[in-house]
């Protein structure tokens, strides 16, 4: 055996030795004071804060009472009927400390419920606002306003319409004006709009971006006025985090999940940047809600509209907590190596996390960069100053040349998720769905355009446009949710009548992520058939148009087709209407179902409630893409109420975000929603592939398994120097310890990720161990096979790897040994001694080598682990031993 081959079997006997007595390997290593899920997010943290509407303001400690609440009796009917409405409210904000781009949970009780049918008062708004004052952020610092009619709910039968403006109606003269207005704003001469938009009779608190004294007063840009700013230039209704309605429900109690924005997302804002007045630590933001009652600030009862939130009257009835950022600029050193990574983007919030941390005391900065699957064999296979040395994969990296020596390593298991946003509304009232569940039939439906809503104009009146229904179309349903598949998983959400597409958003790429989708699609007999052009029982068949892409068959597709050819025009009279139709503009698949640019995108879109991309109206004042004057309607969040928003994403986007996710179920009826026994179990029914890499399999696996399951690698390039090595080590160091504990703090393994089992750590460990070996010449041992502890915390022992460790095969007849993991290992023979017992240089010996994969094969239904895979591959020679 050579001495290479020795160090390696020295290594699978370290994990061996340290894997063989689990007792419950996928149990979560996370604190046991942590109240929030580790798959799904959901619950509150440490650092959560629960304020009551009663006692007042708090100021930034989220304590102290900085502004008693006046008392019921003191301020007439407007006071009053807040105190009927809120005066038991109870508000708690899940997290408020170490907040990135993310949601957070918030949740309510004791409040008036919100009155069915519509919502017409007794509901919650909510925004972000920055301010360094122990009282509280000014109005002027909120962001809030940006939406339009379309994307506010609508109390039609009392004629009273949810406010989200900055602006409102001076009392003036009629201070008791029955239509409403606030007479608290006469005493603020700075929310005069100026006069030039002759907007004479009202107020208007203008936004005043971080850091500047710019009072910006318009929403939209103005022709008439181009010299003045709009809100547009800092938020919009795409990427707004504003709630303008928070519903109530019948028990009294509520729940949003508040998208939390740091200045990179939100710039008038500054959440997160170096705050020069705070001795620049990061900048802390308020959260403020503000009760909506039944009254208008002037006493008199709402009837044609309320006045804004920023309105001083309402204003001083504010709930508000403070949000604690964690820095959004570098805190690493400038002086630290930079080590580039890239690959699947399922590691991304991982490595966002314990990023900071590793870069602590002078540790390296580890970059990284999502990328498509062929980048990985790109940069592996790269010498190039700068190229990456580590990649992230779920499947072994091909390199079309043989490529470099490559060393395998588990550091993430996360699930792929059916993440949404879908409420229904009734006369008794509005309801935010927390289940769902779909199977693969319902999804290659989706997925493929079948239902006629998720075409290009299918689900517009005929009035709007030329759309013109294909024949297959006519045996399908309007969307998914008039699918009686849909009915029989889902009774109590049916949504016949929406005018947008149900089509989930999806990404663009091609990749093994998207790949697995399909396997599991692939897993139903069924939804194949019915993929190959059978109609289902009810004579629904596929759009012809994707018919041809063999969807049906192996291997599954790595994309997300949007193949339809049909592309429909307007009939609006402003549109350009041709003796020409084909040239005039048109609706195409990409239009109205708009590819997500990554997984975070999908999860934003969604928690946004938008994921459409035009509503397939005409609108003469949007700017085509040549840049005339009209367009086709930018799409706009859906109301509370009328949200219907899904998409595929993964857990841990899922869980940033606050996004409850669907389970997944068989044509028989057998659903799993993704949880940490779920992750656990299908990982424990994973078989390696023929890369000897843990994957799971969907079309094989129990009815207590989650389908989309995946196990995510380091890959590692040997052939990097010394230095780049050892740094890789302490990554995987880091990955198998410290970042295995759950939680949200930094360096912490985020919601989404389930802790990896003793075995599949104790392997990351080994993998850190090969590195450092061939970075620092550590001794190979004498005998093959043989690890000898340095400094043995226990009597001792010697463990001889199985003869079977280099081929990955577990002997199957034969108890594994146990033993607790050595706290070292001297192997005898260094790195350098490879060239003089091979006959070639140690860079020709790393070449030999195709790859060196570190996992474990865990033994079904014995919740242990069997053995360490371990496997070499010659490029040009056979290594003999």
């Amino acid at each position: 055996m050579t001495p290479l081959r020795r160090a390696v079997a020295a290594v699978a006997a370290l994990v061996v030795a340290g894997t063989l007595t689990v007792v419950d390997p996928f149990a979560a290593t996370r604190p046991a004071s942590a109240a929030i899920d580790p798959i799904s997010g959901f619950g509150t943290t440490d650092s959560a804060v629960t304020v009551h509407w009663a006692d007042g303001l708090t100021g930034t400690d989220n304590k102290t009472i900085v502004t008693p609440r006046q008392p019921k009796g003191s301020s007439g009917a407007f006071l009053d009927d807040l105190w009927d409405g809120f005066g038991n409210l109870s508000l708690t904000v899940g997290q408020t400390s170490g907040l990135t781009h993310q949601s957070v949970q918030v949740s309510w009780s004791g409040a008036t419920p919100t009155p069915p049918g519509n919502i017409s008062g007794d509901y919650l708004q909510m925004m972000q606002c920055y301010g360094d004052s122990e009282k509280g952020p000014d109005p002027e610092n909120c962001q809030w306003g940006s939406f339009n009619a379309v994307s506010l709910p609508d109390a039609a039968s009392s004629g009273v319409k949810v406010d989200d403006s900055r602006t409102g109606v001076l009392c003036g003269d009629n201070p008791a004006s029955p239509s409403g207005c606030d007479p608290a704003e006469k005493d603020h001469p700075e929310h005069v709009p100026p006069a030039v938009l002759n907007q004479s009779g009202i107020y208007s608190v203008p936004f005043i971006p971080v850091d500047t004294t710019d009072k910006i007063y318009l929403r939209d840009a103005d022709s008439l006025h181009p010299d003045l700013p709009s809100l547009s230039e800092y938020f919009n209704a795409q990427s707004t985090n504003e709630i303008p309605a928070g519903i109530t429900s019948a028990d009294g109690t509520g729940e949003e999940h508040f998208e939390v924005q740091t200045n990179r997302e939100a710039g008038g804002l500054g959440c997160g940047a170096p705050n020069a007045a705070a001795g620049n630590s990061p900048r802390s933001c308020w959260l403020v809600v503000v009760p909506r009652g039944n009254v208008h600030p002037n006493n008199q009862p709402q009837r044609l509209g309320n006045q804004s939130a920023l309105g001083s009257t309402a204003w001083a009835q504010r709930l508000q907590v403070r949000l604690n950022f964690v820095p959004t600029n570098d805190t690493c050193s400038q002086e630290s190596a930079v080590r580039p990574m890239v690959g699947t983007e399922l590691v991304a919030g991982l490595i966002q996390s314990w990023q900071p941390a590793l870069c602590q005391n002078g540790g390296s900065v580890y970059s990284f960069a999502a990328t498509a699957d062929d980048t990985n064999a790109t940069e592996l296979g790269s010498d190039a100053a700068g190229a990456a040395g580590m990649a992230f994969t779920t499947g072994a990296i091909t390199f079309p040349d043989g490529g470099p020596a490559v060393l395998y390593t588990p550091v993430a298991i996360t699930g792929l998720t059916f993440a949404f946003r879908i409420d229904t509304q009734s006369e008794n009232a509005v309801q935010q769905i927390r289940q769902v569940k779909v199977n693969p039939e319902l999804v290659a439906k989706s997925l493929t355009q079948s239902y006629k809503g998720d075409l290009p104009g299918g689900a517009i009146s005929a009035n709007s446009t030329y759309f013109e229904q294909p024949d297959w179309m006519k045996t399908v349903y309007v969307n998914i949710t008039a699918d009686p598949k849909w009915h029989d998983l889902n009774p109590d959400i049916a949504r016949p009548g929406l005018s947008y597409t149900t089509a989930p958003m999806t990404t663009a790429d091609e990749s093994a992520v998207n790949q697995s989708v399909w396997a599991w699609v692939q897993s139903d007999q069924g939804t194949r058939d019915w993929l190959g052009g059978k109609p289902d029982a009810t004579g629904m068949v596929v759009n012809s148009d994707l018919q041809d892409l063999d969807l049906d068959q192996p291997p599954p597709a790595t994309g997300y087709p949007r193949d339809s050819k049909i592309c429909t025009r307007s009939k609006d009279p402003s549109a350009p209407h041709s003796e020409n139709p084909a040239a005039d503009p048109c609706i195409n698949s990409v239009d109205y179902i708009p590819f997500a640019s990554n997984l975070d995108d999908v999860g934003l879109h969604i928690q946004r409630a938008l994921t459409a991309g035009t509503p397939g109206t005409w609108d003469p004042a949007a700017l085509s893409p040549s840049g005339d004057a009209g367009y086709w309607a930018k799409a706009q969040a859906a109301p509370v109420g009328q949200r219907f928003a899904w998409g595929i994403t993964d857990a841990a986007v899922s869980a940033k975000y606050g996004l409850p996710t669907a389970d997944l179920c068989t044509a028989d009826g057998n659903c799993v929603a993704p949880s940490a026994a779920s992750l656990g179990a299908a990982v424990a029914q994973a078989r390696p592939d023929s890369h000897k890499l843990m994957q799971v399999d969907p079309a094989n696996l129990g009815p207590d398994a989650y389908p989309l399951t995946r196990v995510v690698y380091a890959a590692v390039r040997l052939n990097q120097d010394p230095a780049a090595l050892r740094d890789s080590a302490a990554l995987l160091d880091y990955a198998a310890d410290k970042g295995q504990v759950s939680g949200v703090e930094v360096g912490q393994l985020p919601p989404g990720y389930l802790p990896l089992p003793a075995g599949l750590r104790a392997a990351t460990k080994a993998g850190a161990t090969v590195l450092r070996m061939l970075a620092d010449g550590k001794p190979v041992p004498s005998e093959p096979g043989v690890i000898q502890p340095s400094t043995p915390s226990h009597p001792s022992s010697t463990v001889t790897s199985p003869s079977h460790a280099a081929t990955g095969v577990p002997d199957p007849g034969k108890p594994p040994t146990t033993g607790p993991v050595p706290t070292g290992a001297t192997i005898s023979q260094p790195p350098a001694g490879l060239a003089a017992s091979t006959g070639s240089t140690a860079n020709d010996t790393l070449g030999l080598i195709r790859w060196v994969l570190v996992g474990a094969l865990i033994a079904s239904g014995a919740g242990s682990l069997g053995g360490l895979l371990l496997r070499f591959m010659r490029r040009r020679r056979t290594v003999d031993g």
